[in-house]
């Protein structure tokens, strides 16, 4: 069964929900001059609930002591402009639904043309020698793609299904090594290889038909939309939804005045972020966070990251603080209804956490309730 995800949902937006910033442009430089050094971060001991108190609030911050918020913060003027989705915005995400939804349409009676879905046997062999990951069953390769070395996918076009073949093809110069099947070292860079090749069927990918049956199917159980039109409906307002809720943040951001930022958020961010690409060094198995930074991402080091990221930080730092002050001043607590939305993330995340997620809530649903839109 598929599950139709919002647009709010999907954009999973703002800094507000305690995040990583995004992944920059690769930089060489030393160090940030405001956050130090990432050896200053205890980021490897990070948890999602460090910093926070029962309320969601930052420990030991009273967010007004560091927030002047604009006068109009609770009845924020907008134009109706910046918030009503455009036709052509809801066709995106139609364009978007559709193309994920493609289906594999068998193709039979014909060779295999580029742009067909290949599902072939290979093995490949370098003087004579089979090497690791040169051997599968069952790949699905779409034809033209260029997802494999060049000239391979050439070499299938205008064969038939149940064909088996050779494909002859030559590695690049910079190619990586492989291993035989005893783990002595092959090198592959710049050698011919040999694919013994099988066809074994071909597909076209086809875009499904945006029909009333076509969301009945999909999406009717699932999502209660049954008809085009409801997914229009529901395209529009995830849109707005999402445009009112940038609107307001961006507001905030402009007009808020901020005279510095508690020690407890830098330290939570920056290590939120240190974190987060630490946990991935190790899942890929490097033996350093400062050797996936440059060999995967094109940072020297951690340091580059963070001086590279620092405005993002800190603008993720000032949205978390104007929230909090606005729940301050408008004195606002998340329900136990509306922090049980969030209860599954209390094992592994903490109280802190799921109090902060459920009180942003709180505070965007206000200030979205109090928007005077003109």
């Amino acid at each position: 069964m598929k599950h139709l995800r919002s647009a709010a949902a999907m954009a999973a937006a703002l800094a507000l929900a305690v995040s990583v910033v995004g992944c920059g442009a690769a930089s060489s430089a030393s160090s940030s001059t405001l956050l130090g050094p990432a050896a200053n971060y205890d980021y490897q001991n990070f948890t999602y609930s460090q910093g926070l108190d029962a309320n969601g609030h930052w420990e030991g911050v009273s967010a007004l002591d560091y927030v002047t918020l604009p006068e109009d913060y609770a009845a924020i003027p907008l134009k109706k402009s910046d918030v009503e989705p455009s036709e052509e915005d809801i066709q995106t995400l139609w364009d978007n639904l559709l193309e994920s939804n493609r289906v594999n349409q068998p193709v039979t009676g014909r060779p295999a043309e580029t742009g067909d879905i290949a599902n072939i046997d290979y093995s490949g062999t370098v003087d004579g020698v089979v090497f690791t990951g040169g051997t599968a069953q069952g790949y699905d390769l779409t034809l033209g793609s260029g997802s494999f070395i060049d000239g391979f996918e050439d070499q299938i076009i205008g064969h038939n299904i149940g064909d088996s073949f050779d494909v002859t093809v030559t590695f690049p110069d910079d190619y990586g090594d492989s291993t035989d099947e005893a783990g002595n070292p092959i090198t592959l860079s710049g050698k011919e290889a040999v694919f013994s090749v099988t066809l074994n069927s071909l597909a076209v990918s086809v875009l499904p038909e945006a029909t009333d049956a076509w969301v009945e199917e999909n999406f009717g159980a699932s999502n209660d939309l049954h008809t085009v039109a409801d997914v229009d409906q529901y395209f529009h307002d995830s849109l707005y939804d999402s445009n009112l809720t940038n609107a307001i943040v961006d507001y905030l951001t402009e007009n808020a005045e901020i005279s510095s930022v508690p020690e407890v958020l830098l330290n939570y961010q920056v290590c939120s972020q240190l974190s987060y690409y630490n946990s991935y060094a190790s899942m890929f198995g490097y033996e350093s966070l400062d050797e996936f930074l440059s060999g995967f991402m094109g940072y020297d080091n951690a340091d580059a990251l963070l001086a590279d990221t620092e405005s993002d930080i800190l603008n993720s730092c000032n949205q978390l603080l104007i929230f909090q002050a606005v729940a301050e001043s408008l004195d606002l607590a998340p329900t136990d209804a509306e922090l049980e939305a969030y209860a599954s993330y209390t094992e592994t995340m903490g109280e802190g956490y799921v109090h902060l997620l459920a009180l942003q809530d709180k505070v965007l649903s206000t200030l979205r309730e109090g928007a005077q839109i003109s």
